[in-house]
């Protein structure tokens, strides 16, 4: 049983941790319960596009993931490994933790691993020991009580893409409009915006996403102004015009999210009892 650590330090991205062989099995251990609960009453993987947060019975799988840092490949040569040393290395630098599927096969199980965890010596660390408490001269660690994801030969498979991120650059999977197609959002034919280059610079990351998933889907390629001011006003949702019969994008920030998520579709009515609903999580149905 090898337990591997992924850095952020660019000389060491990967490290094996020495382990005792008691630890080797109660980590082993961890590992195959945590494996059972990630995949416990799964029904369906569903590819990843932004659009989606998964349910229970559900993950979420990114296909074809560049595994760039060499996870499977450590996993399979561990000696090649370079071994955690503390005078060489830190653990404030690791990110996450990983280790094979203790049931064989290619699997990678990864847990993050959160500043929080980690047992520093620079303040004062006790453990209770012997029926007293004892000062730690060493740095330790917990490790966390689930798995982040899993690394199932190219697929990546998770729950959580806020948490992934921050392991793994899967930004091109999670576009942000640049600059750029912010730019040419706001001078879309079909829009108006008072000061495009102000409404440029005030994007935050909310909004260009959403920019991003807008001008992905072709909707306002796909329909006229005025067929989108007459949907949106089916929803009790008012969309101001110009003039010249373009769409207005407000300088409010929650209007302007409002006409975002609809521009995004995510305004649906339910087929039965005709209510009106908004949504932060969607996909295509089957």
């Amino acid at each position: 049983m090898n337990l591997f650590a992924l850095t952020s330090s660019p000389g060491a991205r990967i490290v094996r941790f020495p382990l005792t062989q008691e630890l080797q099995d109660e980590i082993k251990t961890v590992f195959e319960e945590q494996h059972k609960a990630f995949t416990a009453d799964i029904v369906e993987t569903v590819e990843f596009d932004g659009r989606y947060r998964p349910d229970q019975g559900e993950l979420l799988v990114i296909k074809n993931f560049a595994d760039v840092d060499g996870l499977a490949t450590a996993v399979k040569n561990p000696l090649a490994v370079e071994l955690f040393d503390p005078n060489a290395h830190s653990l404030e630098t690791v990110k996450a933790f990983f280790t094979g599927n203790p049931d064989g096969g290619e699997q990678v199980l990864i847990q993050v691993f959160e500043r929080r965890r980690l047992i520093a010596t620079k303040n004062v660390a006790i453990f209770f020991s012997g029926n007293t408490f004892q000062r730690m001269s060493d740095a330790g660690l917990t490790l966390d009580n689930k798995l982040l994801a899993i690394l199932d030969g190219n697929d990546l498979k998770f729950q959580s893409f806020h948490y992934v991120r921050r392991v793994f650059d899967v930004e091109d999977h999670f576009k942000e409009a640049t600059s750029a197609e912010v730019k040419a959002f706001a001078n879309h034919d079909k829009l108006a915006a008072e000061d495009p280059a102000a409404f440029e610079a005030g994007a935050n990351s909310l909004v260009r996403r959403k920019i991003a998933l807008i001008l992905q889907s072709g909707v306002l390629d796909n329909f006229t102004a005025e067929q989108i001011v007459a949907t949106a006003q089916s929803f009790k949702l008012e969309i101001k015009t110009t003039k010249g019969g373009k769409i207005a994008l407000p300088s409010n920030g929650t209007e302007l999210r409002r006409l975002l998520r609809f521009l995004d579709e995510d305004y649906y009515e339910s087929p039965l009892s005709q209510t009106h609903f908004v949504s932060n999580s969607k996909r295509v149905a089957d």
